[in-house]
């Protein structure tokens, strides 16, 4: 075999890959391979390819680009914020996309004028634009902007809808997303940049031998900061159609979205060493990466086993690169007559792929079962108990139901509301019977929801709401939360009258900025001790993480010395709250009021850190969800508002009946 044929199977490999993931999962689901479906999996793809492009350039020098997802966050919140304050959708979106490109002419200028190697640089602007995009929100979600914002991320060319019989919107054709139109223009625009235009011969010299380029008269100072300015310019390009896609700009977007435009680019073909890849090789790499997740989700995978099969696939590609430059690089021996090829490479590229696919059928078959009048139960995150209660009331459903099957599936934290998009997405387009939503952001979902209305699939929703009026929804299933969240404070303020102390600072310790649930249950807690006259410290986010609200209730307690009690008003934060509350010694000095009843929190009630604990039957939600759906799908009258209720537990009544019947 020639080195030309070598190098063209070398090509060839990632689509061979890519095709080979295209029959395993048309073999194990029967709704991939509709147009539906394909269709949705090219909107999915896109936002991968736009950064992975951009990234490919950057690769190709050398460098690495670790900034991609916090500039993705800060340029759809530019954007956002632009078109809220009035400013024309086109220009709004402009400004997003010169936010981007601004942030990696930066990290061009710190590279190339500053010397820092291109991991720190990066890493540098990772944590600034993070920090702004949540600095100039207060860690909000941007929403409230015009329907024409939603074009771009959510519009398609040639859709075909009709009115049905039942008055409800028939979709005859999805259309062509608009991101996926721009995804084919920018890849044929950088393929001929990189292959035609001197700059791109550049970008390839730079990465095979920057001395030698700069020698032969290359300024490859300006080429690199062209190759960064170019990977900020795609990160923008995300972060707008992300916003449009969702109606909302997250400040929390765009979370390890650089692992995955690295990986595009590597499965795709590109050498970490630089000077190797194209741009075609990265657009298959994307599809890989969409496509696994996609089939992944439609079979009902769970997110964490997910990440098991990425994160392998990434490893075996880059150690086949790895070995691929070794191969290269070896001084070569004088060849003999006798002397059998070396095929370890060509070992190492088959058994990479087999294993990729064995893996992807494996963890995919055990979901092919589950398809028939399918229940899908989707929530904010699947890494807490409280959302595992929901599942196990959503299990107990299921065996009440033989006729359905219950799915249950979550992202890995409550603020990648954009994978929590996909998953509404992808269990539409596999013709599920109804659908259970805990909605991470009330306007993000709305477009999701729409779709699932569009094609007669009920949706229940629980926990929080959606800001859509009522539409497209069949009924509501949480808690009051605004109630719940002025019990807490009426508990509160009257534990601070039994011990005598005055009503006077008090802090609030929330989690999502945005979410339905963390408004209402602040505004009700806020409104109650506001009328005690009580000076209010916060409210401080912890976006649900454990640790951050750990670390927030420290600096605190350390900087109000004269804190009289404290909220927390969910199940991390109140964790992170009560743990920091032990560890400073502040239990029983201060009266603590906490959200949902896990172990942890019990404990924290019995041995006195906290006063007391809300808990809302998250058990009720999973379960009453799932018997809502059957109910709608029998034709049966549902309540739009159902309220799960809420029990105050004490140290008293921990141990009652009312109390073990909602903790968990």
């Amino acid at each position: 075999m020639t080195d030309k044929q070598k190098m063209m199977l070398q090509k060839l490999a990632a689509l061979g890959g890519l095709i080979c993931l295209f029959i395993a999962f048309t073999i194990t689901n029967e709704f991939f391979f509709t147009l539906n479906n394909l269709m949705t999996i090219g909107l999915q793809t896109s936002t991968i390819a736009f950064i992975g492009i951009g990234v490919t350039c950057v690769i190709l020098t050398g460098g690495i680009d670790l900034s991609i997802g916090s500039v993705v966050a800060l340029a759809g919140v530019a954007a956002g914020m632009a078109v809220k304050a009035g400013v024309p959708v086109p220009i709004g979106m402009l400004l997003g996309l010169a936010t981007g490109a601004a942030c990696g002419a930066v990290n061009g200028f710190f590279v190339t004028k500053l010397r820092l190697p291109p991991f720190i640089a990066t890493l540098g602007m990772m944590m600034i634009a993070r920090g702004i995009a949540l600095y100039v929100t207060n860690a909000a979600p941007v929403s409230g902007m015009p329907e024409s914002f939603s074009n771009l991320g959510n519009g398609a060319l040639f859709r075909v809808v009709e009115v049905g019989a039942n008055g409800l919107p028939l979709v005859k054709f999805p259309g062509i997303p608009y991101p996926v139109i721009l995804m084919v223009v920018i890849a044929a625009m950088f393929t001929f940049a990189l292959t035609k235009l001197r700059v791109g011969r550049y970008l390839y010299a730079i990465g095979s031998n920057e001395e030698a380029a700069r020698l032969s008269g290359i300024k490859t100072d300006r080429v690199k900061v062209y190759a960064y300015t170019a990977s900020g310019l795609m990160a923008g390009l995300t972060g707008v159609v992300l916003a449009s896609r969702l109606v909302t700009a997250q400040p929390n977007g765009g979370v390890m979205y650089e692992l995955d435009a690295i990986a595009s680019a590597v499965v795709g073909g590109t050498s970490l060493m630089g000077g190797v890849g194209t741009i075609p090789g990265t657009l298959i790499g994307a599809f890989i990466m969409g496509v696994l997740r996609n089939g992944l989700n439609m079979n009902g995978v769970s997110f964490f086993v997910q990440q098991i099969i990425i994160g392998s696939v990434i490893i075996m590609t880059v150690a086949f690169d790895q070995l691929r430059q070794n191969q290269v690089n070896k001084p070569k021996a004088v060849p003999t007559k006798n002397k059998a090829p070396n095929k370890e490479g060509e070992t190492m590229k088959k058994l990479a792929m087999v294993a990729m696919i064995g893996l992807t059928t494996v963890f995919a078959v055990p979901g092919v079962m589950a398809k028939t009048n399918e229940i899908a139960v989707i929530v904010k995150t699947a890494n807490s108990n409280f959302w595992q209660n929901v599942r196990g009331g959503a299990e107990d459903a299921d065996k009440a139901l033989p006729q359905y099957s219950v799915t249950f599936q979550g992202p890995e934290a409550e603020t990648n509301v954009a994978e929590q998009v996909n998953m509404v997405d992808n269990a539409i387009n596999r013709g599920v019977s109804g659908i259970v939503l805990a909605p991470s952001d009330p306007n993000a979902l709305i477009p999701s929801v729409k779709k699932a209305w569009e094609s007669g699939i009920p949706v229940v929703l629980i926990d929080s709401s959606l800001a859509s009026d009522g539409k497209y929804y069949q009924s509501f299933l949480a808690t009051d939360n605004r109630a719940a969240g002025a019990l807490a404070a009426q508990r509160l303020l009257a534990d601070l009258k039994a011990s005598g102390k005055k009503v006077d600072k008090v802090a609030m310790m929330s989690f999502t900025p945005g979410a339905g649930s963390a408004i209402d249950r602040d505004g009700g807690f806020m409104d109650e001790v506001k009328k005690a006259g009580a000076d209010v410290i916060g409210p401080f986010y912890s976006q649900a993480d454990m640790v951050t609200a750990l670390n927030q209730t420290i600096d605190v307690l350390a900087s109000n010395q004269d804190l009289v009690a404290i909220f927390g008003s969910n199940e991390p934060t109140a964790i992170g709250m009560g743990r920091a509350l032990k560890q400073q010694g502040y239990s029983g000095k201060v009266v603590a009021v906490g959200f949902d009843g896990n172990a942890d929190l019990q404990e924290f009630v019995k041995d006195g850190t906290l006063n007391g604990i809300v808990v809302q039957s998250s058990y009720a939600m999973g379960n009453k969800g799932v018997m809502a759906i059957d109910k709608i799908l029998k034709g049966e009258k549902v309540e739009k508002f159902i309220d799960t209720g809420v029990v105050f537990v004490t140290k008293d009544n921990i141990g009652t009946k009312e109390a073990k019947a909602v903790l968990y």
